[in-house]
């Protein structure tokens, strides 16, 4: 039996799924080989035959590659720190203004009062159809 690593990274479960690829493993071969090292921590079935398929197509990078839209905006101390001043400034503040004065997601706005911020109180006020923040 094989000693299970705890963490592995998408970036080492790709260049391990190239590698057994490119030895001609099939994708259930290469999921269970998976399985066998990083346990529940691995790939779905689904996962490995995408991946499959891009390298079958001719992809030779295990990098995610860029997309179009909206670049997603990562939840650090300084937005965190914003979210946080307009809502001292306004502790009735709509979530809609909060997204649209930073030019953040409503996701983002209520990881950071949930999380960061420890604000759960949420008040949505149905005739004008927005959801305000509140301490």
């Amino acid at each position: 039996m094989f000693r299970q690593l705890q963490v592995a990274s998408k970036l080492k479960m790709r260049a391990v799924i190239r590698f057994l690829w490119e030895k001609r493993c099939n994708c259930t071969e290469i999921y269970r080989q998976l399985h066998e090292v990083y346990g529940e921590d691995a790939m779905s079935r689904q996962a490995i035959a995408k991946w499959c398929n891009m390298f079958e197509n001719e992809r030779t990078d295990i990098d995610d590659a860029m997309r179009e839209g909206k670049p997603s905006t990562a939840t650090n101390s300084e937005i965190a720190a914003r979210v946080n001043e307009s809502i001292l400034a306004n502790r009735r503040v709509a979530v809609d203004e909060v997204t649209n004065k930073l030019d953040i997601s409503h996701g983002i706005v209520n990881k950071i009062t949930v999380k960061l911020l420890d604000s759960v109180k949420f008040v949505l006020n149905p005739t004008a159809g927005t959801q305000h923040i509140g301490y």
